[in-house]
């Protein structure tokens, strides 16, 4: 019995002396947001990078009935946010397939943007699906915006081309648009 609580206790000594030699450090990891937000009552819109989700950032900003704001990206960090620190940046794409401004056609099958073109507004790396993921604008004035893994895109044709391969059909078909 004896020996047994001795080499409990011997154990205990060990693993303390071992974390005290070895020392570990944790890490607390949080979700960070690029999020859109939109002031209703000063009809303006900014960008914000913060730890908050868009529900609990409209809350704490000013409500429901000022704001509403949608998520651009989202991505995880380590450390903490405490003090007001600012959320961690954005992690940046690794050999990027497009650039930010760039047209790009929408591949993804059986999707409501399926065969759309829009323009690369942000591209990030996200490291849980080990992929670069780009924010895709759509349209003049709705402004619809959607995210996008790099294999769901291919580079667009310029405007100037599309309007001319429309018009070359158009001819070729005896039809006027």
């Amino acid at each position: 019995m004896r020996s047994t609580s001795y080499r409990h206790s011997s154990f205990k000594i060990g693993l303390f002396l071992c974390l005290m030699i070895f020392p570990f450090s944790l890490r607390a990891e949080y979700r960070a947001y690029l999020i859109e937000v939109y002031d209703h009552i000063a009809n303006k819109s900014w960008e914000e990078r913060t730890g908050f989700s868009p529900d609990k950032y409209i809350l704490t900003h000013g409500g429901g009935n000022r704001l509403s704001a949608f998520t651009k990206a989202s991505w995880v960090c380590y450390g903490d946010t405490s003090g007001y620190k600012l959320a961690c940046p954005l992690p940046k794409p690794i050999k990027p397939k497009f650039k930010v401004g760039e047209r790009v056609r929408i591949t993804l099958e059986k999707h409501i943007t399926q065969h759309q073109v829009g323009v690369v507004e942000l591209a990030y790396y996200q490291k849980g699906v080990r992929s670069n993921v780009y924010g895709i604008r759509f349209g003049d004035k709705r402004k619809i915006y959607n995210r996008y893994f790099e294999f769901d895109l291919v580079k667009a044709a310029a405007p100037e081309t599309i309007q001319s391969q429309q018009a070359n059909t158009a001819e070729a078909t005896g039809t006027t648009q």
